[in-house]
């Protein structure tokens, strides 16, 4: 009898921590990291803020010195991570006054951005804080 609580309490730590783990490993933009009403907002902010520069179909206006690059490509995230993307937004965008808009607006943007490049919307939202 003793050796069989020993085997269930082994066997509930070992799922435990196996359940710890799962919860732990990191996400990807593949894997659903955003939801439809986020993106959904984040095109409102996007059409407001950004769509002036990079254009409403984010294909950008790379045309001159006040050219903005496209922001709908097939590489678009490779070798990047979302927290980068959500860096770069937050302290160098609008290029008109840097840094103003919020932090849920940025992340939503990002967001926005993230579907309309094909990645996945998932069922909970990108966090901001």
């Amino acid at each position: 009898m003793h050796a069989d609580r020993i085997l269930l309490l082994a066997g509930g730590l070992f799922l435990g921590v196996s359940t710890l783990a799962a919860q732990q490993l990191p996400s990807t933009a593949r894997d659903g990291v955003f939801t439809a009403a986020q993106a959904e907002r984040g095109r409102e902010t996007y059409t407001i803020f950004c769509a002036g520069c990079h254009a409403d179909d984010l294909e950008g206006t790379n045309s001159g010195d006040s050219g903005a690059p496209p922001l709908k490509h097939d590489r678009f995230m490779q070798g990047s991570t979302i927290a980068a993307l959500v860096t770069k937004v937050r302290r160098s965008m609008p290029l008109d006054a840097p840094g103003t808009l919020s932090q849920a607006a940025v992340i939503e943007v990002v967001a926005y951005l993230l579907r309309e490049n094909g990645f996945p919307a998932g069922t909970t939202d990108l966090p901001w804080r």
